[in-house]
């Protein structure tokens, strides 16, 4: 039986983990890790101006590392508050909400190109990631999008219910580039005020 963010292979993103953090902090995102147990269910990270916190305690090393990446991607959306930016963001608030379905895309192009820079991060620090963790990245991305609709239309959320989707997300047939652009430097910028926790 497949455990929760089991890898393929035994492959261990521990030392990834690693090189991607302090990438992430030599372009001026400090992040930091919390060891409570969070109230939200599969609460595995938040940021909040130029800071990550991650919470290991309830999330495996793939989970943090998927979410480092994703969440500085979420961190450069926000510096260019685009109207896009802006009613995704308000969207994923809306628990219990039937969403129409141009706002279902609309959330994915948002989380997508999060997924996109995130990518790009991640290219950096392991220009020879193997296919195998590209397809893990790209599958979580998948569960995870189909996870949050699921959570914004029925409110329901959890460990247990997010397994399910992880479980059943079949790799597709193409995966997430990372973005074209440069990584944004935040050391040179004012950092975005916002809060934005991955649920």
């Amino acid at each position: 039986m497949e455990k929760l963010y089991e890898l393929p292979d035994g492959e261990d993103v521990s030392e990834s983990l690693i090189r991607l953090r302090k990438r992430v902090e030599d372009l001026g995102v400090e992040v930091e890790d919390d060891f409570s147990e969070p109230d939200h269910a599969r609460f595995i990270g938040i940021f909040e101006g130029d800071e990550i916190t991650l919470y290991p305690k309830v999330a495996a090393p793939f989970a943090c590392w998927f979410t480092v990446a994703h969440l500085y991607g979420h961190m450069c959306q926000l510096l260019n508050k685009t109207p896009r930016v802006e009613r995704s963001n308000y969207l994923v608030l809306q628990l219990g909400k039937t969403l129409a379905p141009e706002d279902v895309q609309l959330i994915y192009d948002h989380e997508r190109e999060a997924a996109e820079i995130g990518r790009k991060l991640i290219a950096e620090v392991e220009p020879d990631l193997s296919i195998e963790m590209d397809k893990a990245y790209c599958r979580f991305f998948h569960a995870d999008f189909h996870y949050l609709i699921n959570v914004i239309e029925t409110a329901n959320s959890g460990e247990k219910l997010f397994e399910l989707y992880w479980k059943r997300e079949p790799v597709p047939r193409s995966l997430i580039e990372p973005d074209p652009r440069p990584l944004i430097d935040f050391n040179k910028i004012a950092p975005s005020t916002d809060k934005i926790v991955v649920i």
